[in-house]
């Protein structure tokens, strides 16, 4: 459906793809992969005809509808979001005009101009039924409130929206429009995890091909079939999701290695027979059949991965925070006197905590974090700051206080207070700047090396206390794993905002809920959270494509709902493990009746051999019945 062959783009002198060549078939799943830098959205804008290679073949069929997201939203001017969302089907919505102007060319029946407006007419036809016209406007506004859109903003301007509420409109454009191809450039960036879960569901339904870039593993591992992986100019497929990938790769690395090791071992000894040996003429032919061996083997060496940039970076805490760091007392928060954006807020945060803060946007998790970190102040209530706490904070726009003329070395020694050019340069490189890049100034650095700049700069001088909000914005996989081993190993205390459930899994040991009129710790993982909202807001998978059915229409009228489903969900979690601790024991009971069978000692033990091969048909009729079982309660719980 789309083919790329022997493409070659460069900028500058920096050659971004050499001979790159990938097809995409029809309702293929791609999650496209790679380094910041690679040429990822470069891509994308290969498939869209925005830049052209310089030389290779982009082959496109004429009639192939694509959609596209990109990371930037495009200037909507004074536009409502539900006018934008419609936008691409104002030709239907004002069928009558349309139908008025074709029939302006209906004079003549005998004449081309007749034909042509006929044909116009069948399109248009067409058209109104494979839309289902009467119901574009129903699907619109439920998309848009699926998507965390407030309905009272629907018919108000867009320019009053947010940078992140107007990409949610852009994406709700396409997802209304269901062309036969998706591309998606970052598409969790701006959505929270409720709006992230109805994107999921949605995606599910649509057939046709979608290509995601994304810095979200669990979105990768749950929307996509296929990894493509950009890297030093090229592109290597991968059948499975992304953690299918990654277990190949390091399983085929594994093997190229061994087989490398073999080879060098086999060469090395070949090449001390040849030395030792090439001056006695007796073993001369002997010496150079060994030559030719041993060139055969230097030509089967495999070629090796680069080394991957994985530096290992501990945070250094210099004290030890008091047992609780921080403590908050009945807060309020208002801004210029308006409503308050929460109220009579109560939480105590414990030494050695690493609390994510999830919810939907615009309850307030900026503003708590801004409280927390002494940036506001509360209006009513009051914060507690803990003996000995030592309070860093990493806010969403740090970045623009970076200092363009300023190099990375003099950014990261301003920050840190420290002359020290070893630990600058430790620091440096444990941000993935090595070499000469400490000596590049800040201008000439992409987002997601200024983003990493900036966590470099709060994080030079490491407190007890980190204080993040979405500490993950433009940084890469390779990136957020490096900083999520970080902060997993830090010993201090920790309270942040993220939509990346992977970083909030390997993080976060409490998670804390924050929603209109709620706030609580919730009792699981970030994995629970989201089945408890899939629970909640999608047991009826034709609400997607319903009005009012988006997370903040369906919040208190689903809630007791949600309560009897978590309390269902509760008791076949119990039932599960109950079950699995069965199976274990069953299948070490197989093990040892199976080694009783196998030792050499009972050979000619006939009677025993035939009672343990009984109980073992038992045991084994048992352990498949319980698998079954387990099966079956599985297949309840993702219904």
């Amino acid at each position: 459906m789309i083919s790329i062959q022997n493409v070659k783009k460069r900028y500058g002198r920096q050659i971004l793809f050499d001979d790159l060549t990938i097809s995409f078939t029809d309702q293929q799943r791609v999650g496209l992969i790679g380094a910041n830098g690679s040429g990822k959205t470069s891509l994308l804008r290969l498939i869209l005809g925005v830049e052209k290679p310089d030389s290779g073949v982009v082959a496109i069929p004429a009639d192939l509808t694509i959609g596209h997201l990109p990371q930037e939203v495009e200037v909507l001017g004074d536009k409502s979001p539900l006018s934008i969302v419609l936008e691409p089907f104002e030709h239907l919505l004002n069928v009558e005009s349309a139908y008025e102007s074709i029939a302006q060319s209906l004079t003549d029946h005998e004449s081309p101009a007749f034909k042509k407006a006929m044909g116009k007419i069948e399109k248009l036809q067409d058209d109104l039924e494979f839309h289902d016209v009467f119901s574009l406007v129903s699907r619109a506004k439920s998309i848009l409130a699926g998507l965390g859109v407030p309905s009272d903003k629907w018919e108000s301007p867009v320019s009053a929206l947010s940078g992140g509420y107007r990409m949610r409109v852009v994406l709700g454009r396409l997802l209304l429009m269901q062309p036969r191809v998706l591309l998606l450039d970052e598409p969790t960036n701006h959505l929270d995890i409720d709006s992230l879960v109805w994107l999921e569901k949605f995606l599910e339904r649509f057939s046709g091909t979608l290509i995601a870039v994304s810095h979200d593993r669990e979105f990768l591992n749950r929307m996509t079939r296929c990894t493509a992986e950009i890297h030093n100019g090229g592109i290597t497929v991968y059948k499975g999701n992304y953690d299918g990938y990654m277990a190949f790769k390091t399983e085929r690395e594994e093997s190229l290695k061994n087989t490398s090791r073999n080879l060098e071992r086999k060469i090395a000894q070949t090449e001390r027979f040849i030395e030792r040996f090439r001056a006695k003429a007796s073993k001369a032919s002997l010496v150079q059949s060994r030559v030719k061996l041993c060139e055969s083997l230097k030509e089967d060496l495999p070629a090796l991965p680069e080394n991957t940039k994985t530096i290992h970076f501990s945070f250094p805490l210099s004290r030890q925070s008091g047992g609780v760091p921080l403590k908050t007392e009945r807060i309020s928060v208002a801004y210029d006197g308006g409503m308050p954006v929460f109220s009579d807020l109560s939480f105590t945060v414990t030494r050695g905590d690493k609390i994510a803060v999830v919810g939907p946007n615009g309850t307030g998790k900026t503003t708590l974090l801004k409280v927390l970190a002494g940036q506001i102040a509360p209006v009513e209530g009051a914060l507690t700051i803990g003996h000995n706490a030592d309070i860093r904070y990493f806010g969403q726009h740090v970045l623009e206080h970076l200092r363009p003329e300023k190099t990375l070395f003099e950014t990261i020694a301003d920050a840190s207070g420290s002359g020290e050019r070893t630990y600058i340069q430790n620091m440096l490189g444990a941000f993935l700047f090595s070499g000469e890049d400490v000596n590049k100034t800040v201008s000439v650095l992409s987002g997601g090396e200024k983003s990493r700049l900036a966590l470099a700069t709060i994080l030079s001088k490491t407190g007890n206390v980190l204080i993040l909000d979405e500490p993950t914005n433009h940084l890469d996989i390779q990136s957020i794993e490096i900083l999520a081993r970080a902060l997993e190993e830090f010993t201090g205390t920790v309270v942040f905002v993220s939509h990346n459930e992977y970083f909030i899994s390997r993080v976060a040991n409490r998670i804390i809920e924050m929603r209109p009129g709620v706030f609580r710790d919730f009792s699981g993982t970030i994995a629970k959270y989201h089945s408890y909202l899939e629970a909640g807001y999608f047991k009826d998978e034709d609400a997607l494509f319903r009005p009012g059915t988006g997370p903040a229409e369906s919040e208190m009228s689903d809630k007791k709902m949600r309560i009897q489903t978590r309390e269902a969900r509760k008791q076949f979690d119990r039932k599960i493990e109950k079950i699995e601790n069965e199976i274990e024991l069953k299948e070490k009971e197989i093990k040892n009746l199976t080694a009783v069978l196998h030792d050499p000692a009972h050979s000619s033990n006939f009677e025993l051999l035939h009672e343990t091969m009984q109980k073992l048909d038992a045991v084994k009729k048992t352990n498949e019945e319980l698998v079954g079982e387990w099966g079956k309660l599985q297949e309840k719980m993702e219904e």
